[in-house]
This record gives C-alpha cells, structure tokens and sequence, in this order.
C-alpha cells in the first residue's frame, strides 16, 4: 500500500466510522507503518492511504495505539514551534505550532459500556502530543504545509 502525496487528496476532511470498520482500517495502517520503508514513522492517517475515515495509528511511547474517531477536546494554552516531517511530504520538513499537551476523546468500544461510554479521554504531553495532534490535523484535511491556514482561521 502506497502513501498518498497528492496534497488534493489528503487535504480532505475524514469521516466518523463504525468501530468495527475502524479496527480493520488500523490493522491496515498499522501494516504501513510496520513493514519496509516505513518502519520509522510514528503515526499514520487513514487518508494518508487513500481513505476517508477518522482512523489513525500512532506510536505512543514507543507502543502503536489506535485511534477511532478521534477529537481534540482541550489544548494547553502553551506552545512550542516544532520541526516537522511528513510520510506525505517525503524529505520535506516545515515548522508547525505545537500544544504543550491536549485532552483528546477517542471510541474504545463498538458500544456503551455499563457506564454509558463507548469513548475514553487521553492526555498527551511532549513528543506523543506533538504526534496526536499530528494525526488528527491530517483527519481533519490539515498538515504541515497548510497549517498556517488553519491556524489563521
């Protein structure tokens, strides 16, 4: 499975997705990103590959997570300028502004469990919050390149 670099391709914002759909577009970014060339990356969206769908997997302390449906919820109001690179911008690097740590909510379970929840909250700080925010920019059509853009808005 190739990486898309067609900037009108991943410039397009994803959609929910089922849980279920969602662990088998993981399995298949984790694929990705596990074998030949790419075995460096640290994450990767579902429209990196061609597809629409709010998936992304991500290597969170040094173990690959999935993330379904995954929304920001609170950022710090801290920040710092970070050097990025891009599976999609291969070899290209651009500064991007970065939250010092961010609350995401993310589907744990196809279902509301006995408490009424099928999502779970996480907090990131550091490198994985840099990551997260990474991914999920790209679900939301945002990357390192158009960044300003949507920083701007």
């Amino acid at each position: 499975m190739r990486i898309i670099t067609d900037r009108d391709r991943i410039e397009n914002e994803c959609e929910f997705v089922y849980f279920k759909e969602g662990l088998t577009i993981a399995r298949k970014l984790l694929s990705v990103c596990l074998y030949g060339k790419n075995k460096n990356c640290v994450g990767l969206a579902h429209n990196q590959i061609g597809g629409n769908k709010k998936v992304f997997v991500a290597k969170i302390d040094g173990k690959w997570s999935v993330f379904i449906n995954a929304e920001i919820k609170e950022t710090s109001t801290d920040y710092t300028m970070h050097e990025e690179s891009c599976m999609s911008f291969p070899n290209k690097f651009n500064k991007v502004k970065r939250y010092n740590w961010i609350t995401i909510e993310h589907q744990v379970q196809a279902r509301n469990n006995n408490d009424g929840n099928a999502f779970q909250t996480a907090v990131f700080d550091g490198m994985n919050a840099c990551i997260v925010q990474h991914e999920i920019d790209h679900l939301n059509g945002v990357h390192i390149f158009n960044k300003e853009k949507e920083v701007s808005k």
